[in-house]
């Protein structure tokens, strides 16, 4: 039997990484929110039924009326807007010029005085020179596009007084992988793996000595067009499809799988989430 301890899962992060590095669709989530009218979409969708999204992960953490939150990948204020009239403070991490152009938007129109924002990537920060610790929440939802998992980790861990928090695919698939698993051998020629993975940041906490708790759930996320037009660049930015070729097999699949609802296209997308948590030891 293999010694599962002898596993480090912190290279295992990194082969990953290596991995998404060498294909050809491959964009930094800093490049692929770099397209400022992307974002803007982002931003108008997670605010849909007055951020219902954003406040049920709101409500899953441990937050009071004088907690100090540091929002790792703010993104256009997904949590940071809405916790802002809850909370004491803020700090609000995001790289993309994107993001940070609907978050600036969003913190000047609603004249919230209560968030610091930094543009930097987690990895690049500083505690020391660019944040005032410790914070009684750590949070970074779907945000841990790291080299280093533990190194980041770890600096998650230091900074917080209280909690942290990660939110993040529980088998390691995001929904747009896990939507075009069909045709991906048609899309890059390289068949997307089907196989099962281990969660990768649960385990590296747990070799780190941090046993921490994790709740799973399946969402599901619509997403509307206005046409079949709009929903084929859509996922043809998404995806990075390069040629007349791959945008072909998009066409033709999102023709036989999106849903039409009150003259417009839906695409449905589904991931298995998990909630990683854990209370600093005092």
């Amino acid at each position: 039997m293999d010694d599962i301890s002898a596993i480090d899962w912190n290279e295992a992060w990194k082969t990953i990484d290596r991995e998404k590095h060498s294909k050809a669709e491959f964009r930094s989530c800093v490049e692929r929110w770099a397209d400022p009218e992307r974002c803007r979409k982002f931003n108008q969708k997670v605010q849909k039924e007055n951020w219902k999204t954003s406040w049920a992960r709101i409500h899953a953490m441990k937050i009071t009326p004088s907690s100090r939150v540091l929002d790792i990948g703010a993104g256009p204020g997904t949590l940071a807007i809405p916790l802002s009239g809850i909370v004491r403070h803020i700090t609000a991490v995001e790289p993309s010029t994107g993001m940070l152009e609907c978050l600036h938007e969003n913190i000047q129109q609603r004249e919230i005085k209560n968030i610091t924002v930094i543009q930097k990537k987690w990895e690049d920060i500083d505690p020391g020179m660019d944040l005032e610790d410790p914070y009684d929440v750590v949070v970074a939802a779907y945000s841990l596009g790291v080299p280093d998992l533990r190194a980041a980790l770890e600096k998650m861990d230091q900074v917080s007084e209280k909690y942290v928090y990660i939110f993040w695919f529980a088998d390691m698939m995001s929904s747009r992988h896990r939507n075009y698993l069909e045709i991906w051998e048609d899309l890059f020629g390289i068949p997307e793996s089907n196989r099962r993975m281990p969660n990768i940041i649960f385990n590296l906490l747990n070799q780190m000595g941090i046993f921490a708790n994790v709740e799973i759930s399946r969402t599901e996320h619509m997403t509307r067009f206005s046409s079949m037009d709009e929903a084929i660049a859509d996922q043809r930015n998404v995806l990075n499809l390069k040629d007349d070729r791959q945008v072909a097999v998009l066409t033709k699949y999102l023709q036989k799988t999106l849903g039409q609802e009150n003259g417009q296209y839906i695409l449905i997308g589904k991931s298995c989430d998990s909630k990683i948590w854990w209370e600093k030891e005092t």
